[in-house]
């Protein structure tokens, strides 16, 4: 698993719980279980060693840490009403080992989720854990408050740095695919001025041509009993000029058509590379079933189908999208799902797919849990298809 697929894993929701991720609940557990051998006195020399309701207790300073990324603020003045709990009800312990990492961890979600009040109170918080701590544990004491509140603020000033940067890059995601869309508008207008260019000289032309076919066959008709080489010659002149005419009408005409619509249409195949253009999250595509082809129109329905469900879910490097392709007996189902898109209305992309797949007498069913969007699509396949 490369480092882009672990943190995409680690930041994932643990099912059922919005925004709690795996990585923050294996960091809490793992302090937790640190702080248990701290208190107990298996890791250090305690004299005397903690009991079973001091471990208990001590972990009121580590298991906050789970909901730092939903909580911040919250988690922190769960860890300082801790860290003065302990002292108070406990006495000196050391825990340092396993409190001192928690409040570092929740101080820097502090700063990349917080702003404002939020921002100074959940940092107020941080280092009043800290504070009470260098009081009372053995292993600190007062001068640790020198090195421990600036490394506090460090964190907190590390998660601002984190939350800038990712504002400044999630805006110029949309930026770029705001000028891609000017460009491809800009395009579209250009290939447009042309083609009316193009029409408005193809009047003139024909009115030039029809002209002079009119007079060559007046002059044939006048001279074919007087002269008929002279005729033959006018009425070989009108055919030219026809076919001459009629084989530049084609060029025109074939320069006015949409090339796109000469292209060959998009597949299910193509769904890999789809993925790798339309989106910078981790997206991944499964296939299950007996592959097999399909007619033309299902094809790029399905095609289509994915890529509108793709705009409707987040386009950031952080988020994973799976994309599942199912081949049943009867029908072929399309499973897209990933975290909800939190800057546009989804609403436009589903309705798009929802009238493909009624075209084709399909359904969409459309499911939103823990922050995630799961969507599935059925297109009934005819029989001698299945």
């Amino acid at each position: 698993m490369n480092r882009r697929r672990l943190g995409s894993w680690l930041g994932q929701p643990v099912r059922g719980m919005r925004d709690i991720g795996r990585g923050d609940v294996i960091l809490a557990g793992g302090l937790s279980v640190l702080m248990v051998g701290l208190v107990s006195g298996k890791l250090t020399a305690q004299h005397p060693p903690g009991g079973v309701i001091a471990a208990l207790v001590a972990l009121a300073m580590t298991l906050p840490v789970a909901w730092e990324r939903r909580a911040p603020v919250a988690a922190a003045a769960a860890v300082a009403v801790g860290a003065v709990v302990n002292e108070l009800l406990i006495g000196p312990l050391v825990r340092c080992g396993a409190a001192l990492p928690a409040v570092f961890a929740i101080a820097f979600f502090v700063g990349s989720r917080c702003t404002g009040r939020r921002l100074a109170i959940g940092l107020a918080c941080c280092l009043g854990a800290v504070t009470t701590q260098s009081f009372f544990d053995p292993q600190l004491g007062v001068t640790f408050l020198v090195a421990g509140l600036p490394v506090v603020a460090g964190f907190c000033a590390a998660g601002q740095l984190v939350r800038s940067r990712s504002a400044a890059a999630a805006a110029l995601r949309d930026r770029n695919a705001e000028l891609r869309a000017q460009r491809e508008q800009t395009a579209r207008l250009a290939v447009a001025a042309d083609r009316a260019r193009v029409a408005g000289g193809l009047d003139s032309f024909l009115q030039d041509r029809i002209t002079t076919m009119a007079a060559a066959a007046a002059a044939g008709r006048e001279q074919v009993f007087s002269d008929p080489a002279a005729a033959d010659g006018a009425f070989a002149a009108v055919e030219t000029s026809g076919r001459a005419t009629l084989s530049q009408m084609r060029e025109v005409v074939g320069a006015l058509r949409d090339e796109s619509a000469t292209a060959p249409q998009p597949v299910l195949a193509q769904l890999g590379s789809l993925l790798e253009r339309a989106t910078s999250a981790d997206a991944r595509l499964r296939v299950e079933g007996s592959p097999r082809a399909l007619p033309g129109g299902v094809e790029l329905s399905g095609y289509r189908i994915v890529e509108h469900l793709l705009a409707a879910l987040e386009d950031a490097p952080e988020a994973r999208i799976d994309v599942l392709v199912r081949f049943t007996a009867d029908a072929l189902e399309l499973q897209v799902t990933g975290p909800a898109a939190s800057q546009a209305d989804p609403a436009t992309a589903f309705a798009l797919v929802r009238e493909r797949a009624a075209l084709l007498g399909g359904t969409l069913r459309v499911e939103n849990r823990a922050g995630r969007c799961d969507a599935l699509v059925q297109l009934p396949l005819a029989p001698q298809h299945a």
